[in-house]
């Protein structure tokens, strides 16, 4: 790859972050020194030489407030990767996204864990089945046996990622509907069903 002439990697950074500012596209921006693996996403709000602003978002796509970063601290921009896309669309829908109540169970059915399993596989609701060491599988729940779970995984994206079964003595806990496992409908629904719409 030939060399740049005449603009070093501060001028660089400078560059990217005003396209992305006047393209309103998230950057991921690592700035601190003490943890390489430590960035924040968000829009770039202001930029020059010496700061740059950032409207933060939380890994939900929620608005997260500013911080100020100075841009000789900058060591890594990236830019249009598949977090920072995903970011940038749960933004855009925020509204959307999420429930504002809780989801209601049908009425004189009692909530325990079976019950509910069966409720998240009729409703298509996203659980997260985990075993004594807080791990374990996402997805929709394809059936519920005598003395296991049967899910259809979903990836961090919301793409499908194959079948899991879960003997129901491991389980240490499940999630139902948080907003994490929202964002991951959402995101499934999105990139998944709407693409089959579009294919048929």
């Amino acid at each position: 790859m030939p060399v740049m002439a005449g603009i070093d990697g501060k001028a660089r950074f400078l560059e990217t972050l005003q396209i992305a500012m006047e393209r309103r596209q998230p950057v991921a921006i690592y700035a601190d020194e003490d943890d390489f693996q430590s960035y924040e996403v968000g829009y770039v709000e202001y930029v020059d030489s010496q700061e740059v602003m950032l409207q933060c978002l939380t890994p939900k796509g929620e608005p997260d407030g500013r911080r100020a970063i100075h841009t000789d601290d900058i060591s890594r921009i990236d830019t249009d990767n598949a977090y920072t896309r995903r970011l940038d669309l749960l933004f855009q829908y925020k509204e959307s996204i999420f429930d504002k109540e809780f989801r209601p169970l049908p009425k004189g059915v009692r909530p325990d864990l079976r019950t509910q399993l069966e409720n998240a596989r009729e409703s298509s609701t996203i659980v997260h089945v985990v075993d004594s060491n807080d791990y374990g599988p996402t997805g929709f729940v394809e059936r519920v046996g005598e003395d296991f779970v049967e899910l259809k995984r979903v990836g961090s994206n919301g793409e499908p990622d194959g079948m899991a079964t879960v003997l129901t003595s491991s389980i240490h806990k499940v999630h139902f509907g948080r907003r994490q496992e929202q964002v991951l409908e959402f995101l499934y629904r999105y990139n998944h069903d709407l693409k089959k719409l579009l294919d048929s």
